[in-house]
């Protein structure tokens, strides 16, 4: 029965290359979503604390201008 031979130096190469190709993209689609969540966080902070002011000073204004924030 003849010997069966797995892939060439040069074929085992080129897997490896394509695999790195792909790893490298991989990463790079990874980087591009984290970005695009990192702005996302930034911009949702900013937000919840332009809401945070609105609401206290709604209450303030509400309350007749007394302190909110001291345990009155």
């Amino acid at each position: 029965m003849p010997e069966e031979r797995g892939p060439s130096i040069d074929e085992r190469l080129q897997s490896l290359a394509m695999r790195l190709q792909q790893r490298a993209k991989q990463s790079e689609e990874q980087g591009k979503r984290f970005d695009r969540l990192h702005r996302w966080v930034i911009a949702n902070d900013r937000e919840c604390k332009r809401f945070r002011h609105a609401l206290r000073a709604g209450l303030e204004a509400y309350r007749g201008g007394r302190d909110v924030g001291k345990g009155e």
